[in-house]
């Protein structure tokens, strides 16, 4: 003879759990979260950001200029990490663009506008001063200096 005990359904415990999870999550939120952060610490992490950002761009103009040759792509592989550079201080900078367009819109503008300008000039594979030239722009923008 043989005993069989239905299983119990396991979505109380699984819904007190999700419950009990968000309270306290909700509470660790309040008791920490309301704090207004440091402006000078705020302003330190953009700047830094948008350094490094700058730093990859030293890289892209590095090697377009080995790449490029009279308008035609002599080392590709150079050419695409040129392009991967310049996307990697893209992505950078968009992490910090939102606060930067509160800050200082028509620097974020100008910011959007070298970054479409400079790939514009590596994809149709401009001559590489041309290209040197605007990637030094943005990266002065970039850096403020």
């Amino acid at each position: 003879m043989a005993i069989y005990r239905p299983p119990k359904a396991r979505w109380p415990l699984a819904l007190g759990t999700g419950i009990a999870s968000l309270l306290i999550g909700a509470a660790i939120g309040l008791a920490f979260g309301t704090q207004d952060p440091d402006p000078v610490e705020s302003a330190q992490a953009l700047r830094s950001t948008l350094v490094a950002a700058a730093g990859s761009i030293e890289v892209a103009a590095i090697e377009y200029e080995e790449a490029v040759v009279d308008g035609t792509v002599e080392r590709e592989a150079e050419y695409e990490g040129s392009l991967a550079a310049l996307d990697s201080s893209n992505a950078r900078y968009r992490e910090v663009r939102s606060a930067l367009e509160l800050l200082a819109p028509e620097a974020a503008d100008e910011i959007d506008s070298l970054f479409g300008r400079c790939r514009s000039l590596m994809e149709e594979t401009a001559d590489a001063e041309r290209v040197t030239e605007c990637l030094a722009d943005l990266e002065l923008v970039l850096t403020g200096s």
